[in-house]
């Protein structure tokens, strides 16, 4: 079975090597004393290590109910399971509800098409933005999977009239719409109405806690109808037992703090100032690249001008000292092509800097071997 491209990379890049490729947060940017507060206020409870509930703790899911409904999605804790990453939401989902076939997006998020390839699930990719395409394979399928906001690998926030479209082709072929959030609360300047909100009986929305708390903490969730959600249920009991106890009452003892309030907005600033800062340094250092700034999310995506290898490049920058990921990782069929993926998160601004100066000398000195 063929690994992540991502996750090869980041096992054998050492402490000089400066990354884009990861998906990875800022490390400053997570709350320590107040997750080491959560923590040893939940540690004073024995519950916190003992087993728990298949479904998550029922604190969390009330709040997450309430965090939907608040966008207007009537929720209970009877639509919500916590899972142990968006990642394993992904692959259970995949294991009830895509055997048959599903629609993905091309380019799509590289951990979901690791995962339905794992799981035998026949894909069915449908480019990017071209809803009418969309529509023609979900009418045999009745099964897709996408990213509506600040999609990975590109960035791509479907629009209003789209993500309307989409759902009421789930209605209309009653389908199921698999809509990944991941990145929903990194926004720069509004959050668009989700996806489910206008087919929430045909529909499981999956969010994390790893891009806006801590990813070590390894918590996701599913929101849906309770009648989609039992045969995950039952699937996830047989794998895991449950979600880690301390790690939920942890996120839930932060939530019951109030410390998202000012946590995230602090987060999306930071993530703004980063995303700019990189966007400059593409367009004045390494000018043929060709892309379109997000409004959100962890990561800019483009075209490097003329025929270039971007996998060729992307590991000659590596030995050079930079990384980036490849846009062929990001389909199915993993054809050679000049896209590639960088993340604004995670690096300093100062290692943007010098991190783009060696993959736009490198980039040139593969034209001068041509």
């Amino acid at each position: 079975m063929k690994r992540s491209f991502i996750r090869e990379i980041l096992e054998v890049i050492d402490t000089d090597t400066i990354s884009f490729a990861g998906g990875l947060p800022n490390e400053n940017l997570f709350p320590m004393e107040a997750i080491a507060v959560s923590a040893q206020k939940a540690l004073s409870d024995p519950k916190s290590l003992q087993y728990s509930f298949s479904a998550g703790i029922p604190a969390l899911r009330d709040k997450l109910a309430a965090y939907y409904t608040a966008m207007g999605l009537e929720t209970s804790r009877d639509n919500i399971l916590i899972t142990t990453g968006a990642q394993q939401a992904l692959d259970l989902i995949s294991r009830v509800y895509f055997k048959e076939g599903t629609v993905v997006e091309a380019p799509a998020y590289l951990g979901a098409l690791n995962a339905f390839n794992a799981n035998g699930c026949p894909l069915y990719p449908y480019e990017l933005r071209k809803t009418e395409e969309f529509e023609a394979l979900f009418e045999k399928t009745k099964r897709a999977y996408i990213m509506c906001d600040f999609q990975n690998p590109t960035g791509y926030c479907y629009s209003i009239d789209d993500r309307k479209r989409i759902a009421q082709a789930a209605i209309r072929e009653n389908g199921i719409i698999v809509e990944d959030g991941a990145y929903m609360e990194l926004y720069f300047e509004e959050r668009l109405p989700i996806l489910s909100l206008f087919a929430p009986n045909h529909s499981l929305h999956v969010g994390s806690f790893s891009k806006i708390l801590a990813p070590g903490l390894r918590l996701g969730w599913i929101r849906g109808d309770a009648a989609l959600l039992q045969p995950i249920l039952a699937l996830k009991e047989r794998s895991d037992l449950h979600t880690s106890t301390l790690s939920q009452m942890i996120a839930d003892i932060f939530w019951e703090s109030g410390k998202f309030e000012y946590h995230l907005p602090n987060i999306r600033a930071v993530y703004d100032a980063k995303c700019n800062y990189l966007a400059d340094k593409l367009t004045t250092l390494l000018p043929e690249f060709v892309f379109e700034k997000p409004k959100g999310g962890m990561f800019i995506y483009g075209t490097f001008k003329g025929e270039i290898d971007a996998h060729a490049l992307a590991m000659a920058s590596l030995k050079a000292g930079a990384v980036f990921v490849p846009g062929g990782e990001f389909y199915t069929a993993t054809p050679q092509c000049s896209e590639a993926r960088f993340n604004f998160t995670h690096s300093t601004f100062d290692e943007m800097n010098r991190g783009i100066s060696i993959i736009a000398q490198t980039y040139k000195n593969s034209l001068t071997k041509r």
